[in-house]
């Protein structure tokens, strides 16, 4: 081997054991914080991976990947959703993705990349048990680093306030990435304890033992506080899946078959008592076990999957061969939007289970080609060996098996990140190696390709290659992110114009960063339209400018409703309601059924003095879910402004009772009539329901003076006294207006 191919072996080597620094990366320079800097580290340090492996592998049959199924199927996958991106409804964005997420085919792509090195390049066992050792070690850091979030010495990001009622999230910004991260090193581990102990005879053990045994509690700790129920079900499940293996399968070792009823006895006992005080009230303050506590059909979480995994079979039935690419189940959810999804995120772009976002995103052959990758990996752990025997032992079978369990099942509920691509590519590649090695499984080439004395030019020619990769995959996106953080940045009513050359500029690099560019425009657009030190000018610019960019992204991606609704939105806020109003009306023909939208061409026709197609929109939002109360009291107070009364009383009716009806809106909406009995009359119901309002007492005691009972307005007022002794003072002073007759409640 000579220097060259030495170094380049160690280039290799140094990416492989690079990665598992990855999750603790957070690039607080860039947007999207958590998601950006893992994504353009691994996607770098796998280029550069790359390109020393092939610089390898021209030359020599020992660097090229043997023939293997599980490669194979994972090949398969990426080149089915090539084809699916490349037909899809916005190849740009499915081959690139975002930056909130940083998934789409280029991501899949360096993940096959990554597989197919590191099962070549890592070809011994103790580089692997090092690898995962030093994976480990970063998982006890990780889990480490939640627990202080957990006591407050760090804060919480997307999980929460500290203490037990909140999500720890650690480097990831999202408890279900770090869950799933936990999730993977809790098998890791569970298998290289099962392997020391059999390598290590009796008193050998301990060392090892303590070291696995610390990191599983750890990190099972820690996955519990991120209160990820899907992945909890998956390690529980997972747990249990591998214990019974073991049980059918080490029979012949009579403590390894005890120990494996013990543990299967014990996760039924854990599980069953946390069944019966599941509805004590310690449970309900600790946040995991609350929301394990909690799960339910009639959950809202619950719910929403439900109808998300409906709109994603609407979409499924619309394109079922090859889907509509990646990253476009945001047009699927707008299109067949489910209007009881009112109160939830009004913009999913993902549909939270990875079998209808593989059916959404690639159809049925996307979805099989996906699946073939788990049947091929069982079929690997599993099958037997040239003389005979097993390729894995027992208990890394059921690990394994286990393993393949509980990230099924955590994928059922949620989606996948980059560090849990990282973390799954590295299993695929331990196990295409351990099966290689076994069956002694030729190259897919044993032929000569290039001479070795070629090497120094294969790598001059390949550094430069990767040199361009790196920049088109990743520099000229990194350098848009941060002209982007820089342009949001709004420090100075007078500056504002430099804010918009700096989100310009992101715009112009041309990246898959654009679209997030061009979003942030319109909505600082919209904030400055009532700055009034922000110069005529200067909003001039912003809101052209914006118009343009949406004009341009929705030619990019013509189904997506977004796009004209920004538009709409601005254009509305700087007084152009008949160009907001065409924006707006081509956003509700995407998106039919979508609350949000209607709100908005609704309030655009009240603009323009159009009432009823304010009405006829309202309305609408309110038909399409009948429960949702936002929807029915814009349209009742509409209905109250225009002398609609009959109308207006039914539309209340159902919500009068239970204290909803009693909305500022529909107070304005009959003062402006002098209508003070009708808000007498709500507002006895809210105060009849909800006793501790005491500013619906306030509203209630202000009607009733309007009406020119004085008397009836300061009972009501000493009654809020008396019922919270904190508003005495806000009571006394309104009292004291009343008995002055200062009192203005117009």
């Amino acid at each position: 081997m000579t220097i060259l191919e030495k170094v380049l072996r160690w280039i290799v080597l140094i990416g492989v054991f690079a990665l598992p620094i990855i999750p603790l990366y957070v690039a607080n320079s860039l947007f999207f914080p958590f998601i950006t800097g893992k994504n353009f580290a691994f996607r770098i340090i796998v280029e550069i991976m790359a390109g020393s492996w092939l610089a390898l592998a021209l030359i020599s049959p020992k660097y090229r990947p043997r023939r293997d199924w599980v490669l194979g199927a994972l090949a398969l996958f990426v080149l089915v959703i090539a084809i699916a991106d490349a037909q899809g409804a916005y190849p740009f964005k499915s081959f690139w993705s975002n930056y909130e997420r940083m998934d789409g085919w280029v991501t899949i792509a360096h993940l096959l990349l990554y597989t197919v090195v590191a099962s070549v390049m890592v070809n011994s066992e103790r580089l692997w048990r090092w690898l995962f050792q030093c994976t480990l070690g970063i998982s006890m850091l990780v889990s480490i680093y939640g627990l202080l979030q957990l006591v407050g010495f760090f804060t919480m990001g997307a999980g929460g306030t500290s203490g037990l009622s909140g999500r720890v999230d650690a480097t990831f910004g999202n408890p279900i990435y770090m869950a799933v991260y936990m999730l993977f090193h809790i098998f890791i581990a569970a298998m290289l304890w099962a392997q020391a102990w059999v390598e290590r005879g009796r008193g050998k053990r301990m060392p090892l033992s303590i070291f696995y045994g610390t990191i599983i509690f750890f990190d099972t700790v820690a996955l519990f506080l991120t209160g990820t129920r899907g992945t909890m079900i998956g390690l529980i499940v997972g747990t249990a899946l591998a214990i019974f293996l073991m049980l059918l399968l080490a029979r012949h070792s009579r403590n390894a078959w005890r120990a494996s009823v013990a543990a299967l006895v014990g996760i039924f006992v854990l599980a069953g008592g946390f069944w019966m005080v599941r509805d004590a009230a310690w449970v309900h303050k600790i946040g995991f076990l609350q929301r394990l506590a909690t799960i339910s059909m009639e959950d809202a979480t619950t719910k929403a999957r439900f109808m998300n995994w409906g709109m994603a079979w609407e979409g499924v039935k619309e394109r079922p061969i090859l889907g509509w690419g990646q990253e476009n189940y945001a047009l699927v959810f707008d299109k067949y939007y489910n209007p009881g999804m009112y109160a939830q995120e009004q913009w999913f772009d993902r549909v939270h289970n990875i079998i209808f976002d593989w059916l959404v995103a690639g159809g049925f052959l996307g979805l099989i080609s996906y699946l073939l990758i788990f049947v091929a990996v069982l079929w690997a752990v599993w099958r037997r060996g040239a003389h005979g025997h097993h390729v894995f032992t027992i208990a890394e079978r059921s690990i394994l098996t286990g393993l393949l369990a509980g990230y099924s099942i955590h994928n059922f509920f949620v989606f996948d990140n980059v560090t849990s691509y990282i973390l799954f590519g590295t299993v695929l590649a331990y196990i295409v190696w351990r099966s290689s090695e076994e069956l002694k499984s030729a190259s897919i080439y044993e032929g000569p390709l290039l001479p070795r004395t070629m090497l120094p030019a294969i790598v001059a020619v390949l550094g430069v290659a990767v040199w361009g990769v790196a920049y088109e995959v990743n520099g000229r996106a990194y350098a848009a992110n941060r002209e982007l953080i820089a342009g949001i940045q709004l420090t100075s009513p007078t500056t504002v114009l430099e804010n918009l050359k700096r989100i310009q500029k992101a715009i112009d690099y041309g990246t898959f960063g654009t679209q997030e560019a061009r979003e942030q425009l319109a909505q600082i657009t919209t904030q400055l339209a009532p700055v009034a030190s922000v110069s005529q000018d200067a909003k001039r610019q912003f809101l052209t400018a914006t118009v343009e960019q949406m004009k341009l992204q929705s030619e990019a991606s013509p189904l997506d409703p977004r796009f004209p609704l920004f538009a709409g939105v601005a254009l509305g806020a700087y007084g152009d309601y008949v160009g907001a109003a065409a924006a707006l009306q081509k956003a509700h023909e995407l998106s039919l059924a979508k609350q949000t939208i209607l709100f908005e061409v609704g309030s655009n026709a009240i603009a323009r003095n159009d009432a009823p197609a304010a009405l006829q929109a309202f309305k609408k939002a309110h038909e399409l879910e009948p429960t949702y109360d936002q929807a029915r009291i814009l349209y009742a107070a509409l209905l109250i402004r225009t002398s609609n009364d009959a109308l207006a009383d039914e539309v209340l009716a159902p919500i009068v009772e239970k204290g909803a009806a009693a909305d500022d809106r529909i107070a304005a909406a009959y003062a402006a009539r002098g209508m003070y009995g009708k808000i007498i009359t709500i507002w006895q119901a809210k105060v009849k329901a909800s006793p501790e309002d005491m500013q619906a007492r306030f509203t209630l005691a202000a009607a009733t003076y309007a009406t020119g009972n004085k008397n009836g307005a300061i009972a009501i007022l000493e009654e809020a006294k008396r019922m919270s002794p904190g508003a005495a003072d806000q009571a006394n002073a309104f009292i004291q207006q009343i008995k002055d007759g200062t009192a203005n409640v117009k």
